[in-house]
């Protein structure tokens, strides 16, 4: 899960704004001419380079249904439990003469998992969106506002004029996730900034999204210079001479997902035997996480500190007949872009799992149990598709847990996505949490069970901070690198 977060985190960054609905200034800026921009930043984590993004403009002055064309490629290097990954990220739209967006691609290819989604103007608000993975293809209809345009180096010439203290919100769509948030960005202060033996003034610039905040350098020029994240990555501008020039050797990174252990003050010392948990959140602004379920209690709520009880899931006492589901958890069966519950492959599968099978606890076991057993465990960084894990059957916790939906909906089984930290001792002796994703499914009341580790029910040491998919993942931007754990109790 946090893979996938991390890919699309560097694109973002790439492009910081990259749909917006601040118009004022851009017909004047473009009326000098056709815009010309080539740009090339590289990208470093925690001060190591592991890749780097290239933004350029193809400008048609002929064509007024395509007069600008955005594109940005960024590649990394990544790595992931000591084996160094490619992750290919391109992305971009096409603008006509009066700066509307009319088209829009991204792509996002890795060591097994390839994503290609292509939106099209069809009305006034409304794109077409192809979404193409190794499996096949589907298309959604999404809604964009009239006035949304394709971030551009327009938006950094708006950006590169406000003063200290000053702010503006601009609104943001990015076509992966297929999802529109507000960007707030804030100007702090006016600083010098030394990049290849130069000084040059700056404006710091502080971006939130979802929670994330982090920190741009950018001239009067509108040149970003320098971008920051809270957990050491960083985006500086080069040149295309002087990012071929740097050896990319992930191999000497820091391990990504160790370096994204969640820190934490005391110990578990059986995790898959822990019944109950009480531990202590801190570092971040937990305010707007919903904690309360089922397994979870919340003892005491602060702006940056939750006290919280977590219990491990109890197998549920009785169950009803599958398919028998109350129409309030319609909504947990339903296809979707990345579960493609009414697919023939899903449907076919899903009832060879359950044959004949009418309890609906014992459903549910045999899906968790045939997809822990038939999916490979390997760190992947995807766009979730169900359909794409059935076909290539590796992935990580996000895999097996799309897939695991995807087959418990098609069989009539109400199931949702969890997402949350987990506890384990992968580093050390002492272990840590790592971001995780597991299912849930309905049987007459919501159980918890996890189809990566091979827990038939979670133990306490799963602790939930977001239901959904990707779109609501993304919440968990504001946490990653903020959040740390105190264990109070354990047994």
């Amino acid at each position: 899960m946090w893979l996938f977060l991390t890919g699309w985190l560097i694109r973002y960054e790439a492009f910081p704004q990259w749909f917006t609905d601040y118009a004022p200034g851009y017909r004047s800026l473009f009326r000098s001419g056709p815009l010309i921009l080539d740009t090339w930043m590289q990208v470093e984590f925690r001060n190591t380079p592991v890749g780097y993004s290239h933004t350029w403009v193809d400008s048609d002055v002929e064509s007024p249904q395509a007069a600008y064309t955005l594109h940005n490629q960024t590649v990394l290097n990544l790595k992931l439990l000591e084996q160094v990954q490619w992750v290919n990220i391109i992305a971009g739209a096409t603008l006509d003469a009066d700066y509307k967006l009319q088209k829009f691609y991204a792509v996002l290819s890795s060591r097994v998992y390839v994503t290609r989604l292509d939106g099209q103007r069809i009305g006034a608000n409304t794109f077409s969106v192809r979404i193409r993975t190794g499996s096949g293809e589907q298309t959604v209809n999404l809604n964009v506002p009239d006035d949304v345009i394709l971030y551009s180096p327009a938006t950094e010439m708006v950006l590169a004029g406000l003063k200290p203290g000053e702010s503006l919100t601009l609104r943001v769509l990015d076509p992966l996730t297929v999802t529109v948030s507000d960007v707030r960005v804030e100007a702090l202060r006016r600083e010098k900034l030394s990049l290849a033996g130069r000084e040059h003034e700056a404006t710091v610039l502080r971006l939130v999204y979802q929670g994330l905040e982090t920190l741009s350098w950018i001239d009067s020029e509108a040149r970003v210079l320098r971008q920051e994240t809270p957990f050491g990555w960083t985006m500086t501008l080069s040149s295309e001479k002087d990012v071929s020039a740097f050896k990319q050797d992930a191999a000497k990174a820091d391990d990504l997902l160790s370096a994204f252990a969640v820190p934490c003050r005391g110990q578990v010392r059986s995790p898959a035997e822990c019944r109950l948990l009480r531990v202590e959140l801190t570092g971040a602004n937990l305010a707007a996480q919903d904690f309360e379920s089922h397994r979870q209690i919340v003892e005491l709520r602060e702006d940056r500190r939750v006290a919280l009880t977590v219990r491990a899931q109890p197998s549920p006492s009785a169950a009803n007949a599958l398919g028998s589901a109350p129409g309030a958890a319609a909504a947990f069966l339903a296809s979707s872009p990345a579960l493609q519950v009414e697919h023939p492959a899903i449907a076919a599968q899903a009832r060879a799992i359950v044959g004949s099978e009418t309890n609906s606890w014992a459903a549910a076991r045999a899906l968790a149990d045939w997809v822990y057993r038939a999916v490979e465990k390997k760190t992947t960084v995807s766009w979730p598709s169900a359909l794409d894990v059935l076909e290539r059957r590796e992935g990580d916790c996000n895999e097996h847990t799309y897939l695991f939906v995807a087959l418990a909906r098609a069989v009539g089984l109400p199931a949702r996505i969890q997402v949350g930290l987990v506890y384990s001792q992968r580093d050390s002796a002492s272990g840590s949490f790592y971001y995780h994703a597991w299912p849930a499914v309905y049987v007459g009341e919501w159980v918890e069970l996890d189809p990566t580790l091979g827990q038939p029910t979670v133990d306490a040491t799963h602790i939930s901070l977001v239901q959904g998919e990707v779109s609501e993942q993304l919440k968990l931007l504001g946490l990653i690198g903020q959040i740390n754990v105190a264990v109070v109790e354990e047994h």
